[in-house]
């Protein structure tokens, strides 16, 4: 018979009498001896997720010693002398000291491990108030006790102990653990796995793997949503309902330019609605999610920002105005949920803080501090450049006026191998000193490094007295065996390339990030590795993937390099060197090598780099098709820029376009429709159709830009528009009084940069518009 556990709210304690004689502390125990079971797993039947923990338990000491543990669901079928391992249970009467324990002292996923002597016989207790806490334990005992590490995700990243006697010793009977961070939530963004890129995309197994792994890592804590929440909040059919004027124009809209304007993101913060709306959706989603803690009121990607006089009037930036409507929101959802907790977003616009002295963040508020562009992602969050100076004071404001920060950075920019690990300990560091509670960095590809960095993330984030250097010395050896200094040589080398850089930011220039030599001289290390670990199987196969990975690198900074010389319509050498670089990360599909994001890239950058450089309307069964039609890049990466017919100045980077101090950039499209179609209307980049971004060009200070049409093959040209502020927003900027009624046309961006430092010049932009027949096509 058994007695699931059943903790008491927050702030009490439970206690069992012991109807069998008093229990006592124990620390040693033996579960294996010389490959005889010398236990069994106890573990309800009720909870799935402790149930699988309970398995990949069993399987674990399976795999150290040999030996087959059972596992029951009834606590009175251990045998006489088998030290139960009671998870999530316990034997009916039997007094378990641990479980006195303050919730509070383990919140939110924490946990106790206790060795107990009863009646003549010993036990292992594996207990908490939530079942995530419970599976935590598992991994607790198998990592911290047994000593079994999940450095890279698959069944190849595990390192566990081989040894035919296993034997727990928790020292003094008792681990009672409590996460040093209340969130721990590092992930993979689903482009960087391939989740959502067809050709990239990994099985359900590999999926379930990745899953797998954050969950060995005791990734979680609080419970409840960390996203983009504006939309499920104010939907169209609500703000719609908000029109007291009845204009037939949402008073909710953001209002700039004199008017409001509904085809754009954002929200009127002033407007009265805006908090009662909020708040009846927060109560609804806490009485329907009793069991979160929390729930986001992040704005929209890109959102844009009301500068009605009412709104102007909430704070000094839009950091203030957002907090002021989140501590009315918060205070009105605090009395009816007083535990429950509301996410916002210090991220882009808002990333500025409120003046200290004149707003504090309400109790209830947690603020989600999300670094995104303009800072150095290469460099420590301590280094001292105007991108890391500016974000420092950026988070130091935040801290100061909120209660609880938690932080998002972003990882793996550069298309490769990422080993950054002592920059990350720095980082860690500076957010401790803050008062950090939280990691939700987002990881963008999957590369040498990412899945280490990651890993010391989760084991730091865990436990902050544990030290990066200290983990690495456990890693090299267990990861690669005899190759262990060969490998190390590797990282470190490009660790400390990378760190020696001039970076500007965010932004990396791939020659220079993984220059030829420093690849030549990892792959020559590789070989000395290998001829090291010839006879370990799974050494040598980790070692493989990592030589793929910086043969990819290898064969990416080659394509870059033969881009960087490719002049007008000669692009032959850059198209094979591309075309290389996809051959060989296709090969790999399959091998968890690379994330999709890197195949996704690379085959977008193929296709623009074979095609015309020409745009043509929709086609219906081949022919040419009148109506609307659309053209969209975001330019990540060079994104399909490689279908302009001429680009000079520019360089691609992670979010687009870059350009140095003191540079012009220009970008001409060859825009043309079929045969037999002309253009009745063309935007930029709204209009019929709309547009998922804005054309987005960087005016910066002292600095110029415009966007020029030619109709005569650039022998002459047209301004358009010039000096355009980015706002983000997506006002039509409207070409058609230059392009109607043709059926080709030159289009040119171009940004002049006259400050010092590098800028992303050109992030995105969108043509749309409408075809139309320049006489009845044939039926």
């Amino acid at each position: 018979m058994q007695n699931r556990i059943r903790w008491p709210a927050l702030g009490l304690t439970l206690a069992w009498i012991s109807a069998s004689g008093p229990a006592t502390v124990a620390s040693a125990v033996k579960l294996i001896d010389d490959g005889v079971t010398r236990c069994t797993i106890v573990v309800p039947r009720e909870d799935a997720s402790i149930l699988r923990a309970a398995e990949d338990l069993r399987d674990h000491l399976r795999t150290m010693s040999g030996a087959e543990v059972p596992i029951l669901h009834d606590a009175s079928g251990v045998a006489p002398r088998h030290v139960g391992i009671y998870v999530d249970t316990k034997p009916l009467g039997v007094h378990v000291p641990g479980r006195l324990v303050d919730r509070k002292r383990i919140w939110p996923d924490g946990y106790v491990i206790e060795v107990i002597e009863f009646d003549g016989r010993q036990g292992v207790f594996l207990s908490s108030p939530r079942p995530e806490g419970v599976v935590n334990a598992v991994y607790g005992l198998l990592e911290d006790h047994l000593g079994c590490r999940w450095f890279t995700i698959g069944p190849m990243g595990e390192h566990i102990p081989r040894r035919t006697t296993v034997e727990l010793d928790v020292p003094g009977g008792r681990d009672v653990a409590r996460p040093s961070f209340e969130k721990r939530s590092p992930w993979y963004d689903m482009n960087a796995i391939g989740r959502t890129n067809a050709p990239g995309r990994w099985t359900r197994e590999e999926i379930a793997w990745l899953n797998q792994w954050y969950r060995r890592n005791r990734a979680g804590g609080a419970r409840g949503s960390t996203a983009h929440a504006w939309d499920r909040i104010y939907t169209p059919a609500v703000r719609d309902a908000v029109d007291e004027d009845g204009d037939g124009v949402s008073d909710l809209a953001v209002f700039f330019d004199g008017r409001r304007r509904p085809e754009v993101g954002g929200l009127c913060m002033s407007n009265p609605h805006a908090v009662s709306i909020a708040v009846r959706y927060f109560l609804d989603y806490f009485k329907g999610h009793p069991h979160e803690d929390h729930a986001s009121f992040f704005q929209a990607d890109g959102a844009d920002w009301c500068r009605c006089p009412a709104c102007l009037a909430m704070g000094a930036n839009d950091g203030a105005r957002m907090l002021t409507l989140s501590n009315r929101i918060a205070e009105s959802v605090a009395t009816a949920h007083p535990d429950k907790r509301i996410l916002i977003s210090a991220y882009a616009e808002t990333r500025s803080p409120p003046p200290r002295q004149t707003l504090r963040a309400h109790p209830n508020l947690i603020t989600h501090l999300c670094s995104l562009v303009d800072v150095d992602h290469i460099q420590a969050k301590t280094a001292d450049n105007r991108w890391n100076n500016e974000y420092r004071r950026q988070a130091e404001g935040w801290a100061g006026v909120a209660p609880a920060l938690w932080t998002c950075d972003y990882l793996g920019w550069t298309n490769g191998p990422w080993p950054l690990f002592h920059a990350l300990q720095e980082t860690r560091d500076f957010y401790g000193r803050l008062g950090g509670r939280g990691v939700v960095d987002e990881y963008l590809s999957r590369n040498l490094g990412t899945d280490i960095c990651m890993w010391l993330t989760l084991r730091t984030s865990w436990d902050s007295s544990l030290r990066v250097a200290d983990l690495l010395e456990t890693f090299y050896p267990a990861y690669f065996g005899a190759a262990a200094d060969d490998m190390r040589w590797i990282y470190e080398k490009i660790e400390r390339h990378m760190l020696s850089l001039e970076s500007g930011g965010s932004v990396m220039h791939a020659s220079r990030t993984y220059p030829p030599s420093l690849l030549k001289a990892c792959l020559d290390r590789i070989g000395t590795a290998k001829r090291k670990s010839a006879d370990n199987p799974t050494v040598t196969a980790r070692i493989q993937r990592d030589e793929d990975r910086l043969t990819a690198t290898r064969l990416w900074v080659r394509f870059c390099l033969a881009l960087a010389r490719a002049s007008g319509d000669d692009r032959r050498e850059a198209t094979e060197a591309c075309r290389a670089y996809v051959d060989f990360v296709r090969s790999l599909h399959g091998t968890m090598t690379l994330g999709g994001k890197a195949r996704h890239i690379a085959e977008q950058m193929l296709e623009a780099l074979d095609g015309a450089g020409t745009y043509f309307a929709e086609s219906w069964r081949g022919h040419p098709w009148p109506g609307r039609f659309r053209y969209h890049d975001n330019l990540d990466q060079g994104g399909k820029s490689f279908h302009a017919r001429r680009r000079s100045g520019f360089e691609a980077g992670p979010y687009g376009l870059y350009l140095e101090g003191g540079a012009t950039g220009e970008i001409i499209y060859d825009v043309r429709l079929a045969g037999g179609l002309r253009f009745k209307e063309v935007y930029l980049p709204g209009g019929p159709g709309g547009c998922d971004l804005a054309i987005k060009l960087a005016l910066p200070k002292g600095g110029h830009n415009g966007i020029e049409l030619s109709l005569d093959d650039g022998r002459s040209w047209t301004t358009a528009f010039r000096d355009l502020v980015n706002r983000g927003d997506q006002v039509k900027f409207d070409l058609t009084r230059h392009a109607g009624g043709a059926n080709r046309f030159l289009l040119k961006f171009w940004v002049h940069n006259n400050t010092e430092a590098q800028i992303l010049a050109m992030d995105c932009w969108t043509i749309t518009g409408i075809a139309e027949p320049d006489e009845s096509p044939p039926r």
